[in-house]
């Protein structure tokens, strides 16, 4: 008989986006993570060699995430329902969005991401830029328009965030007021030809 693995590396990843989340990267040791799960250390090290491996197999799952909600909306040429659909996320997902959005990738890894967790994170990071590639098309942004992409980044993802990391640093979920600064913001975006703001949104 096959003995099934009773702990699988998705739970590691899992423990190690809450302690990040509830406590800083800092917070997400080897045993830290392995207790959370409520594993032996030793299982943690058989999925991981390290804790840079876990580190970046985290923030590989959570960039995923975060281009899960944004890309679709962003490829279909709207930035605003792009934008719009980070509050969603973070309103559902607080602890991603909060391991996410308050760190950053030098203050998460021991060391540079290798391997497997290298592609990943720049395959979710080529789907972001793909999307925006597509979205400025739609909204009639030149390729060589600098500050026009510059300026839609700035509106679909800066500034939301933005407006999300004071509930995120105070432990709150993001609620209609977060909502209603990220929608304020969104006005001044461009709509697509052949959409009108309501579908835009």
């Amino acid at each position: 008989m096959v003995r099934t693995p009773r702990f699988s590396a998705e739970d590691f990843v899992e423990a190690a986006i809450g302690l990040v989340a509830d406590g800083g990267p800092s917070a997400a040791t080897m045993a830290s993570i392995a207790r959370a799960v409520g594993a032996p250390t030793g299982s943690l090290y058989h999925r991981f060699d390290s804790r840079a491996a876990v580190m970046g197999a985290m923030w590989a799952a959570l960039l995923d995430e975060f281009a899960d909600n944004l890309t679709p909306p962003l490829a279909a040429g709207r930035p605003a329902a792009a934008a719009l659909a980070l509050v969603d996320w973070a309103a559902a997902r607080p602890r991603p969005a909060r391991a996410l959005l308050l760190a950053d990738l030098d203050t998460v890894l021991d060391a540079p991401p290798e391997g497997d967790t290298a592609a990943a994170i720049d395959a979710a990071e080529a789907r972001i830029e793909a999307a925006f590639d597509a979205c400025a098309t739609r909204i009639g942004l030149a390729t060589g328009d600098a500050a026009g992409r510059g300026r839609l980044r700035f509106l679909v993802i800066d500034a939301p965030v933005a407006a999300l990391r004071p509930a995120l640093k105070a432990g709150r979920i993001p609620g209609p007021s977060e909502r209603r600064l990220i929608e304020e913001l969104v006005t001044l975006l461009p709509i697509a030809p052949g959409l009108d703001e309501e579908d835009a949104a």
